[in-house]
Formats: C-alpha cells, sequence, structure tokens
C-alpha cells in the first residue's frame, strides 16, 4: 500500500508542479481502519493546509481495494488543492 501512495503522491506533485511547495500523505493504520493524513502548502502563500480521511477495515480487504481507496483519496486531495489554488488566484485579482 505503501508504493501506491508513494507513486500517487509523485504523480500529484509533478502535475502540481508549480503551485506545490510541499505535499505530505501519511497513512495510518487504527482500530481497524486506515487514515490518511494529507497535507500541502502552495508556493505563493506557504501555509499548511491538511485534510483527513478514513475507511473501515471492511471497505479494504484485498490489495485492489486498497489501491481504489487510495486513489479515491488522491482524487479529494486533488480537488481540494484545485479549490485553494482557484480561491488563491481570486483573492490575488
Amino acid at each position: 500500500m505503501q508504493g501506491t501512495i508513494d507513486q500517487l503522491s509523485q504523480e500529484l506533485s509533478e502535475r502540481y508542479l508549480i503551485y506545490l511547495e510541499t505535499l505530505l500523505v501519511e497513512l495510518v493504520s487504527e482500530g481497524g481502519e486506515l487514515h490518511f493524513q494529507c497535507g500541502f502548502s502552495l508556493r505563493s502563500d506557504h501555509v499548511l493546509r491538511t485534510c483527513r480521511f478514513a475507511t473501515s477495515s471492511t471497505e479494504w480487504t484485498t490489495d485492489v481495494e486498497r489501491d481504489a481507496i487510495a486513489a479515491a483519496v488522491f482524487e479529494e486531495l486533488e480537488h481540494f488543492i484545485d479549490e485553494v489554488i482557484a480561491e488563491n488566484q481570486q483573492d490575488a485579482n
């Protein structure tokens, strides 16, 4: 699973190369749940923004399901990054 997280993090960092200063995604397993603790900062304002996604163990019994959940989390993270970039661009105008 960590390999998938690393790969998705690398791909997201490369897509947002001109915007992202920092991207952090930590995977934690607690009490039968997977927690994705995410954080990023933009080059334009250096503010660390965080979010956390969790899923129960009943949703990820196979490697394929875990990879699908990781992909969904990164999709949500990408939407969050897009929103923040749009807000910053609007504020700059």
